[in-house]
Formats: structure tokens, sequence, C-alpha cells
């Protein structure tokens, strides 16, 4: 790299150019839901936002170009009644789940090799247990699952530990007038990374990490 890529407001960055391709089904009907896409993108001189540890101090974004990458993955989701008239003729139960997979690396780079993409989680699941009423009562618990670690820089040395956080909504959604929700999150006090500033090859004494809330 040029140095400039690395001093602060100074960037030789090519333009980032992608040939994607993706195939999904989405559909619904009254008691069930689905949105399935499967997708690959091939990726030429992609931009990267990386934490530089230069001479003149640590640089906290500085914008470079890899060379070849591939982002490739799923993105899931589907809802279905699972229970029907509990409390009145009309509400109904509805379990939701939504789930992603990122499948994304280097392409056999002169430096990193095959190496996966700093700061994307492989696997991410949001599941809820939603009662819904017709008046547009609802209420339920969701879980958040980031359930595999992942790397914060390039060289993949260091990783962020996976998570689980447990929240419970309730709120009132209608047609016209107000609408409004109130939800508490992280009820079991899960201490979590929730965000990772990517280097190339971390040290120690970074400061990559966002805290969760």
């Amino acid at each position: 790299f040029d140095v400039k890529s690395f001093s602060p407001g100074s960037t030789n960055a090519k333009a980032q150019t992608a040939t994607t391709y993706e195939i999904g089904t989405r559909g619904r009907r009254p008691d069930f839901n689905w949105d399935v896409a499967l997708y690959r993108a091939e990726i030429d001189n992609e931009l990267q936002c990386l934490t530089i540890v230069a001479v003149w101090g640590t640089v906290p974004c500085s914008v470079i170009n890899a060379d070849k990458t591939v982002h490739q993955g799923i993105e899931a989701g589907f809802g279905f009644a699972f229970l029907k008239s509990a409390f009145d003729l009309d509400d109904r139960v509805w379990l939701n789940v939504v789930y992603t997979y990122n499948d994304f690396f280097f392409d056999n780079d002169a430096v990193w090799g095959n190496n996966k993409l700093p700061g994307v989680a492989p696997h991410n699941l949001r599941a809820e247990v939603l009662y819904n009423h017709p008046s547009g009562f609802y209420a339920g618990p969701n879980v958040e699952w980031m359930a595999d670690a992942f790397y914060a820089d390039n060289a993949n040395t260091l990783k962020v530990d996976p998570y689980v956080l447990l929240n419970f909504r309730v709120g009132i959604d209608r047609d016209k007038g107000w609408s409004g929700y109130i939800e508490g999150r992280n009820l079991l006090d899960e201490r979590y990374i929730a965000t990772t500033i990517t280097t190339g090859t971390a040290d120690p004494s970074m400061e990559l990490f966002n805290p969760g809330t």
C-alpha cells in the first residue's frame, strides 16, 4: 500500500465493483409467511475501513482496497401462528424467526490468502414468540443470538465471542391513530461485545471493541 493510504484525510482507494447473483422466494398466507434468499457477490477492490497504527499515531478509519473478496450467504425468515383462539376468537400466538448466514472471505489474496473478512458474524438469529390480539395489543419474549465467534482483523488472530440476549416487548399496533411499545432488553444482564472496529493484524493495545448495552 502507498503510505498515503494510511494517512488521515488521504486515500488512494479505487472504486469497488461487484457481480452479484441472488435467488429467493417469499410468500404470505393468513397464518404463515416466509422470505428466503441465497446470494453470492464477487467483489473487486472491496473498500475496507481499517484501524491503522502508524508513526504519527493510530488512524481509526483508513479506507483501503482489498483485492478480490466474496460475500455469500443466506437470509431467511418465517412466521407461523402455532396457537389460535387462545383468549379470543381471532387472536394468534406467532413464532417469528429471522436467520442470516454470512460467509465473507478473501479470494486468494496476496497477503491474507483465503482468510475470513473481519467484523461480520457468520450466524445471527432472532426469534420471538408473540401474542397478537385483534385489538392491536401484542406481547412476548424474543431472543437475539450471535451464534458463532468472528474475527476483528484480516489476519484472523483475534475473535469476538458469541452471545445470547433475552428481551421482552409489549405494545399496541393500530391501523389508525397512535401506536407504541415498551421493551426490556438484555434482561439477563449479559456482558457482550456489540460491534468491533476492524484492522489488518490486531494488537492487544488497540481499542477495537464496543460494549453492548
